[in-house]
């Protein structure tokens, strides 16, 4: 049986790059759902401040409060990206695997 390196590696970049391009969409659904959660609280913040409700210092408390809530839901899109880079890998290593096989 041929063994055709050349082929290996353009259907094992096929794989990833299809397996990344379907898990993008998650990812900003994802990202669009962190944003849509926080718009209310944020604007509230905003307002307030405006308003003269709080003054610099709590306002700034409340802006890094915003982030750490904000930098934990992005980890979880982290751990997502992560989990989506390991299929992909693993999809392109199959892929090696049945055709170095399929040669002998």
């Amino acid at each position: 049986m041929n063994f055709d390196i050349d082929q290996v590696l353009k259907d094992m970049a096929s794989a990833i790059t299809g397996t990344v391009k379907e898990g993008a969409g998650d990812i900003k659904d994802a990202v669009e759902k962190i944003m849509d959660a926080e718009k209310e609280s944020l604007k509230e913040l905003a307002e307030a401040r405006l308003r003269g409700e709080i003054d610099d210092a709590v306002f700034k408390r409340e802006i890094e409060r915003e982030k750490l809530v904000v930098e934990a839901e992005l980890l979880t899109i982290s751990i997502m990206t992560k989990a989506m880079a390991q299929k992909a890998i693993n999809t392109a290593m199959d892929i090696f695997f049945k055709a170095v096989n399929a040669a002998i």
